[in-house]
């Protein structure tokens, strides 16, 4: 793991605020990924 997997938080989530926020950066990860993707196969094309 990158130290960018790690987030940390200064206050109690309840159970569902909890797993709320852990799919949205489940979410944010992928679509960071896919970007990544996008602009690596770009810029083998050129």
């Amino acid at each position: 793991m990158d130290d960018k997997d790690f987030v940390f938080i200064n206050k109690n989530l309840s159970e569902k605020d909890d797993k709320e926020f852990s799919d949205f950066l489940k979410k944010r990860k992928t679509r960071n990924l896919q970007t990544n993707d996008k602009k690596k196969s770009k810029e083998l094309q050129k």
